[in-house]
């Protein structure tokens, strides 16, 4: 490609620069236009090309960003910032593999180059690889500290491998260098730093941290969440209720939202002829936490039509029956715009009604189980032994929580291999792994029955809850299908204040089960000095 004459290059240089400028006052459209203008006047000058893809990334025109950043590693294959700027752009595509992959180009081009080590360190976040990220982070801060998006994805990183202090170090440090308001600004880190102070047992520091983070950010829809979770967890339900209306502005409520259009019910009496239509949100687990509140509702006179997980209606149908309950569909069943249906309203709605503390929680637990099928199922586990049943679960596929709330089934041991005893397991999906890995290590055999998938067919699972003797379970919808179902249930919480706002700030009670007792860790991931502790309630129990 032939050189145009210096003249021309200064020409498209000045176009450049001022492209710079003016994104860094907003004028992106008016940037990619003197970039273009740069490149005609220039064609072979990488640079300019770059320039162009990560503006056009940032204008999300993927496809055209894509075509300037091969072109700038065309023009020169060793170009680091075009192979670190493509990463952004494979990441931005979810292509997360060929990002790295990029990245690691970059690196191997130029071995300091900060922005390429956060940018792979915020990769390998995003595939959960926790150490590595860390490592590479830790390189890119040392390089610079006055990074703060290094110093939050290093704190991110930390504390997912536990490492509180120094992700709360990362964090404050993070604050210091200043984060884009682009990039989150310091309103992200201070809502990091609240679930900090939360998983070290500081709720008044965490609450406090999440109102800097919505103060920093008016209408911060997660901040206000958080806030309202933890203000619930230490029971004070009335001042969380406002706070936690801003839990629809976040983007996993999506899959929420119903396309209902009657204005939402909050606690008026309904006219003659009108009831009011009630639908889930969230998951299983939550529902089960709050469909004790439907006998108050039944008692104003409120029947309610029902929409929720079509999972759960046979149950509902045996707990409430006469109620008309419909599976969730997309579009809705057509019964669901009756002109009857006046109002519309969530289970959380009816407990903004109902439970503005702890001492309006009424210890109801309506759910039931098919107890025909239970007691077969009890008579199959149990096999002629007469021996007492104890169902187990250890683990939560949460995305974003399950991590710190799943223990290893090993874990569990120093009550497995009681003798006298029969243990089931009640854990959703396959973990036959998890069970060989316990008969290797200590010989221990759980029961468990293939024929039931408590993922698929919750009305079978609840029965075959409703076969135990008693229920250990860390939290997931196990430990909700039996407390719920009033079992004696041991329910094994992580160390921290738990981010899920039934399990109080601290105590062995809640006041959402009554046949529940909550153990708590003292340590992060110090799952067997709890089964120790379970083995003495098993044995005082069960002797």
């Amino acid at each position: 490609m032939p050189v145009p004459p210096p003249e021309v290059q200064r020409e498209a240089n000045r176009l450049n620069d001022q492209a710079l400028q003016a994104h860094a006052a907003g004028g992106n459209d008016e940037a990619i236009s003197l970039l273009r203008m740069a490149i005609t006047l220039n064609p072979g000058q990488p640079l300019y090309h770059n320039n162009l893809g990560e503006l056009l990334r940032l204008q999300g025109l993927t496809d055209l960003a894509m075509l300037s950043l091969d072109e700038a590693i065309r023009l020169n294959p060793n170009y680091a910032e075009a192979h670190s700027n493509r990463g952004n752009l494979l990441r931005q595509l979810n292509r997360g593999e060929e990002a790295i992959a990029e990245y690691r180009i970059a690196l191997r081009l130029k071995p300091d180059f900060v922005d390429a080590l956060n940018n792979l360190g915020a990769a390998l976040l995003d595939r959960n690889d926790h150490a590595e990220a860390a490592e590479v982070l830790k390189k890119a801060v040392k390089l610079n500290p006055e990074i703060g998006m290094a110093q939050r994805n290093l704190g991110m990183a930390l504390s997912a491998l536990n490492d509180l202090k120094g992700a709360e170090a990362a964090y404050k440090a993070s604050l210091v260098a200043r984060i884009k308001p682009a990039d989150g600004g310091a309103a992200e880190t201070h809502l990091l730093l609240g679930d900090i102070a939360r998983a070290n047992n500081d709720l008044d520091g965490a609450l406090q941290w999440y109102e800097r983070s919505w103060h920093e950010r008016p209408g911060y829809g997660e901040a206000h969440n958080r806030y309202a979770v933890a203000l619930m967890v230490d029971g004070r339900y009335r001042e969380a209720w406002p706070h936690f209306e801003a839990r629809w502005s976040l983007a996993e409520t999506n899959v929420d939202k119903r396309p209902f259009t009657q204005p939402f019910w909050k606690g008026e009496a309904l006219a003659p002829g009108q009831t009011l239509l009630l639908f889930t949100e969230q998951g299983v687990g939550e529902s089960l936490v709050l469909w004790s509140l439907l006998p108050e509702l039944l008692a104003r006179g409120i029947t309610p039509v029902i929409e929720c997980d079509p999972r759960m209606i046979p149950i509902l149908q045996r707990s409430f029956p006469g109620i008309e309950m419909y599976g969730r569909a997309n579009p809705p069943h057509p019964r669901l715009a009756a002109a009857d249906l006046a109002m519309q309203a969530t289970l959380f709605d009816i407990a903004r009604v109902f439970r503005n503390s702890p001492a309006d929680c009424t210890g109801a637990l309506p759910i039931r189980a098919d107890l025909e099928r239970a007691a077969a199922l009890r008579a199959q586990y149990q096999a002629g032994s007469g021996q007492p049943l104890v169902g187990i679960a250890w683990h939560s596929s949460s995305p974003k929580l399950g991590a710190p709330k799943s223990a290893r089934l090993t874990d569990f041991a120093p009550f497995l291999a009681l003798p006298g005893l029969r243990f089931v397991d009640l854990q959703y999906g396959n973990r036959a792994a998890d069970r060989d890995a316990l008969k290797q290590a200590h010989g221990v055999e759980v029961i468990a029955d293939p024929a039931i998938d408590q993922l698929k067919d919750l009305d079978a699972f609840a029965a075959q809850v409703a076969a135990m003797d008693m229920v250990i379970s860390t939290s997931n919808t196990t430990a909700h299908m039996a407390a719920a179902l009033g079992k004696p249930t041991l329910i094994l919480l992580h160390h921290g204040i738990s981010p899920h706002w039934y399990w109080t700030r601290n105590g062995e009670t809640t006041p959402w089960y009554p046949t529940a007792r909550l153990l708590r860790q003292s340590e992060t991931g110090d799952w067997r000095s709890l089964a120790e502790k379970v083995a003495v309630e098993l044995k005082q129990r069960f002797s």
